[in-house]
């Protein structure tokens, strides 16, 4: 039984050991079926990828630009990385250089326009151009950024229209335009986008711009004519001449319906009301409407739209801010503008700087301090507010009063952007003053205040008063190149603010470009006619075109707006002088010396109207006393010398010009002076020296070049004084002394080669 039980358990053992074999043998037939099935999906896919390969190469073979098109995404993928995703801090100059390498690698493939008129795009390359788009729209770029020729920018704006971002198109079109203002076919194509957007304003400039350089294009003509009809009649009066000038009919036709209706397309657009359309919008985007509104000019809609909103909601403190604004901006409802802001106080909105800014152009400058300064007490932290006050008492010429306000601000608020920005203007003015009084800017004030405005773009790039801030100290500091760029940005970011004609008018006459400067002064007139600023360039400008009695005039304008402004006072009496106006040029430098005991330049002028008056004694006291104040001061110490020389002390007359040569060996009057000192004394090889001196420092100094060519025409050598006159002819070709010594110089010469000839 025993047995039996043993066997019957190595039976069960036995079929159970044959099941599992079976089993596993069953999972080796699948198996092999599922190996044999996928080595079957493997053939057939490697078939496929090397069709795929084949076809691809063959693409590739025939059209090289998809490959090509490999190395720009390779370019973009590289950017985005560099620029976003590596978590290194990198400086803007990093990025720019960049962005710029992903734009040529872009550009690279898009040919430059063909003979047709059109330009052909490689297919790929819009989803690329669309892609940089966003990355340098992450990157906070600008199109005047990225550092490419006008023609670069032209097409790079083609390939941003043709990949639907009109407004990267635009930016490139008009910086292509800045860089190259010939570029008709960028100007066309910023025009067309104005067109469509309905931004007429901006069409009108354009259209300018392009009879600028073709004044025939009849379409042109007609179009800006149909635009400014009602709006400008004197440049409609001019386009309607040049029309019929041309042989065409310049009266009123049908396109005057289709420009119709883009105008009232462009008012729709801009017009922005919480009506129709825009019923839909919340409160705060309604707010935010009318906002732009009122910046675009659109008073009334505006104002129209703000009732809107204040009649749905009469608790919108935003909205009930915007009607005080508004109201304000017409002058005379301050009352009712004030009476909104306390409204919008009432409902928690932050009104202290737009109260004291009302209050600032109502001409209440200490009511406008008050509000400011009573705020600042109960929250010290308020940079904004402690900005603003600092900014009314600068413009108000307490500049110890604006310092002690931004060194008043705590520890944690004192890194602001609007701080920042004050310090920067502070020692901009502080830099000003130096120059009043001394005739140049104080560098270092220069480079503090560059760091300012360097730090208040590093925390806020989008910010145009910085920009603005830099633009001016880079032109203070001579770095005008750099500063043109700075006041690219900041006319970009501020178009409507009025100081950019005024610094781009001043930046433009430093460069030397006169005429620009001019046109740019007369854009800020039509802004700004209480500004003396205005007329104080103008008269800059018409002294450098040699006008000096209108210029004189002009000065005279500056200071009929504001009596403390010291350069126009110190340059209507340089005008006065020159154009001699002496009793004028007088009583300004005595009303500086006497308002302004310690200003330098104002005793130096002084002085020169007393030489003028051959006030020799007075005009002696004069210069000690600005000696006293800075012993180095080389046209005093030159004035000095010659003053000594006028009255008979010649041999006082040499030390201070010495001084003033040692001090400054390029001074071309110092070494003119001396050599003058030294004829007297009869030193003539001495004279001559220094006469040559005064040459090298001054090419120009045709006084020195004279002297020079009488002392070689007396020295019995006609060769080099024949040369010395000429000299004198290539500043005035026109110097009959000059040509008459010529003549007796070739009659010297003659004689002696005649003298030299062998006798029969």
């Amino acid at each position: 039984m025993a047995v039996l039980t043993l066997y019957g358990v190595l039976a069960l053992t036995m079929f159970g050991l044959w099941l599992k074999h079976r089993s596993v043998l069953i999972q080796r037939e699948k198996m092999h079926a599922r190996l044999g099935s996928m080595k079957g999906d493997l053939s057939a896919t490697s078939k496929q990828l090397d069709l795929l390969s084949r076809g691809v190469e063959t693409i590739l073979s025939d059209s090289p630009e998809v490959h090509e098109l490999l190395t720009v995404h390779q370019s973009l993928e590289s950017a985005e990385s560099l620029l976003f995703n590596q978590g290194i801090p990198i400086s803007n100059s990093e990025a720019v250089a960049i962005a710029t390498h992903a734009a040529k690698a872009i550009l690279a493939h898009h040919p430059s326009t063909d003979d047709s008129g059109g330009s052909s795009t490689v297919p790929g390359l819009i989803p690329l151009s669309r892609r940089f788009a966003a990355v340098i729209t992450e990157a906070e770029m600008m199109a005047e950024d990225i550092e490419l020729t006008a023609d670069q920018h032209r097409r790079m704006g083609e390939l941003f229209l043709a990949s639907e971002r009109a407004d990267w198109a635009e930016d490139c079109y008009k910086r292509a335009n800045e860089l190259d203002p010939e570029d008709e076919v960028a100007l066309r194509s910023l025009a067309e986008i104005q067109r469509k957007s309905g931004d007429l304003d901006s069409l009108d400039g354009t259209l300018e711009r392009i009879l600028a350089i073709s004044p025939d294009d009849i379409e042109v003509l007609r179009e800006q004519t149909l635009l400014l009809k009602g709006e400008d009649e004197s440049r409609v009066s001019r386009n309607r001449k040049r029309l019929e000038g041309l042989g065409e009919d310049s009266s009123v036709s049908q396109e005057e319906s289709e420009l119709s209706e883009l105008t009232e397309r462009a008012k729709s657009s801009s017009a922005l009301s919480v009506h129709g359309a825009g019923s839909h919008l919340s409160p705060g985007e309604s707010v935010e409407r009318a906002t732009k509104q009122l910046l675009i000019g659109e008073v009334q809609i505006a104002a129209d739209t703000v009732e809107s909103i204040l009649e749905k909601d009469p608790n919108n403190g935003p909205g009930w801010m915007l009607k005080s604004r508004i109201l304000a901006s017409k002058g005379d409802r301050t009352k009712e503008a004030l009476k909104c802001l306390r409204r919008a106080n009432a409902l928690g909105e932050h009104t202290v700087i737009q109260e004291a800014e009302i209050l600032d152009n109502d001409g209440r400058v200490e009511a406008s301090i008050e509000v400011l300064e009573n705020h600042i007490s109960t929250n010290p932290s308020d940079s904004e507010a402690r900005a603003k006050l600092s900014h009314i008492w600068l413009r108000s010429g307490s500049m110890e009063s604006s310092r002690s306000t931004l060194d008043g601000a705590p520890e944690n608020s004192s890194d602001h952007e609007a701080i920042h920005i004050m310090r920067g203007r502070l020692h901009l003015s502080e830099s000003e003053e130096n120059r009043d009084n001394t005739g140049n800017h104080d560098q270092m004030m220069i480079v503090d205040a560059l760091v300012s405005f360097d730090r208040a773009i590093d925390m806020n790039r989008e910010s145009g008063l910085a920009w603005l801030g830099r633009a001016r100290a880079l032109r203070y500091q001579g770095t005008l190149d750099e500063s043109e760029v700075a006041l690219v940005r900041a006319r970009r970011l501020i178009p409507n603010h009025a100081s950019i004609p005024l610094e781009e008018a001043q930046l433009a006459l430093e460069m030397g470009n006169l005429e620009h400067a001019n046109a740019l002064i007369l854009e800020a007139t039509t802004q700004r006619l209480e500004n003396p600023t205005i007329p104080f360039i103008r008269g800059i400008i018409a002294a450098n075109f040699g006008r000096l009695t209108e210029a004189r005039d002009f000065f005279s304008n500056a200071l009929s707006l504001d009596q403390e402004h010291v350069r126009a006072r110190l340059n209507r009496c340089s005008a006065a002088l020159l154009c001699d106006d002496l009793a004028l040029a007088l009583d300004d430098a005595n009303y500086l010396v006497s308002s302004r005991p310690n200003h330098q330049l104002a005793k130096l002028r002084r002085a020169e109207v007393l030489m003028n008056h051959s006030d020799w004694s007075e005009s002696e006291n004069e210069l000690r006393s600005l000696l006293k104040m800075n012993p180095s001061h080389t046209m005093a110490l030159v004035h000095l010398g010659t003053c000594m020389i006028a009255m008979g002390k010649a041999e006082q007359a040499e030390a201070p010009l010495n001084k003033a040569i040692g001090t400054d060996p390029d001074l071309a009057e110092a070494w003119y002076q001396r050599a003058l000192l030294y004829l007297d004394f009869g030193k003539i090889d001495e004279a001559k020296s220094d006469f040559i001196e005064a040459a090298r420092a001054d090419p120009q100094h045709i006084d020195a070049k004279l002297r020079i060519a009488a002392i070689l025409h007396e020295s019995s050598d006609p060769e080099k004084a024949t040369m010395a006159w000429r000299e004198v002819l290539d500043i005035d070709p026109q110097h009959r002394l000059a040509r008459r010594r010529i003549a007796e110089c070739q009659e010297q010469i003659s004689v002696r080669a005649k003298q030299l000839l062998p006798k029969d």
